[in-house]
């Protein structure tokens, strides 16, 4: 009997972030992208974020390598002109997939 294998689909988790990501909110950003065990597609609603320094940036690619670390990935959604800003100037817009 021949058949189409069967894929596990990991769930897609949403989280939103708003305002200003500096290193005073920086944690907070840290905690709402923990995902807990096992793989997830993380999805991360910034189109709301209003300013973004290197804290912010260095949460991100952090909460990118767990998830690409764990089988699962980050997806930046809607990014604000401010965090578009950043990632190009970092030159990380090929790292992070946006959508």
């Amino acid at each position: 009997m021949t058949g189409i294998p069967l894929l596990p689909v990991l769930p897609v988790l949403t989280v939103t972030i708003s305002g200003e990501i500096d290193i005073a909110t920086s944690r907070a950003m840290r905690d709402a992208l923990a995902t807990g065990p096992g793989p997830a597609h993380l999805e991360v609603d910034m189109s709301a974020v209003t300013f973004m320094d290197a804290s912010g940036i260095g949460v991100l690619l952090a909460a990118r390598q767990r998830a690409v670390d764990g089988g699962g990935s980050l997806t930046l959604r809607a990014p604000s002109c401010a965090v578009r800003r950043l990632t190009g100037v970092l030159g990380l817009d090929e790292l992070f997939s946006t959508r």
